[in-house]
């Protein structure tokens, strides 16, 4: 980790969904909900293609894993996948979800945004669901633009792979940001990065954007929203509550 979150949070516990934890911890929760992608791209020399970050939300009873369509535009989504068990299991998501373009969102960044869903009975998996945020719609950012925000991601440049090994090591980042004002885009938000500046943004893309604030019963931690671009030291994001209408209104399947 780059940037110590609990550095600002203190002593103090954080909750996280329904979870309290102490503030040390909330990277490592965190980073749980943070996903490398890796991309099936049917080559038995270099079977992968890492593009970049996801982000792992629950709601209620149904999770997600949100990027951008720009990562992985080469490939079929039943090919986009993500690590589960400690890396040892790669799965891909049950249906796809985004975001219907037309004349009056073609120059919008919002649009760029889709999702997976993962039927977690299709997964043999154990307790799948809780590699996945849960979204309460009370902790999404609401627009306070005092808030202190936290990036989390996979940049490009802190990975290593090696398939003769084979050996594939990636590095998770966090990092902190500050509030710069909203993008003539809709629903497009523009941090400035103040955290150590050790990585290029790139592979950043998909990942979260957490704000923390501090509500009736102590510090909180909610989704701000996702990743879709930057560099120089800024970075753009979608808002959270489009991401959450985007989720409500994928029907759940039959």
């Amino acid at each position: 980790m780059i940037q110590n979150l609990s550095g600002w949070i203190g002593a103090s516990a954080v909750r996280i969904g329904r979870l309290w934890v102490p503030g040390r911890q909330a990277e490592t929760l965190l980073g749980r909900y943070t996903k490398q992608l890796f991309c099936l791209t049917g080559y038995e020399t270099c079977p992968y293609a890492l593009l970049g970050s996801a982000t792992a939300v629950r709601l209620a009873d149904r999770c997600f894993l949100v990027w951008c369509k720009h990562q992985t535009k080469d490939y079929s989504p039943n090919d986009v996948t993500i690590a589960i068990e400690s890396g040892r299991t790669l799965v891909s998501g049950s249906r796809f979800v985004f975001v219907n373009e037309d004349q009056a969102n073609a120059d919008e960044d919002f649009k760029d945004l889709c999702a997976m869903e993962f039927a977690v009975e299709n997964y043999s998996s154990p307790n799948l669901e809780t590699a996945f945020l849960p979204l309460i719609e009370e902790d999404v950012w609401q627009g306070d633009v005092d808030a202190q925000f936290y990036l989390l991601g996979f940049p490009t440049e802190l990975r290593l792979v090696d398939y003769e090994l084979p050996h594939i090591h990636v590095h998770q980042v966090v990092t902190s940001a500050e509030y710069l004002g909203a993008s003539r885009a809709q629903h497009l938000h523009v941090l400035n990065v103040t955290g150590k500046k050790s990585f290029g943004q790139d592979g950043l893309s998909g990942g979260p954007v957490y704000h923390i604030s501090k509500g009736r019963d102590g510090f909180f931690v909610g989704l701000a929203g996702i990743m879709v671009r930057g560099g120089n030291g800024f970075a753009y994001f979608v808002d959270a509550r489009f991401v959450l209408s985007l989720l409500v209104s994928a029907q759940p399947s039959e």
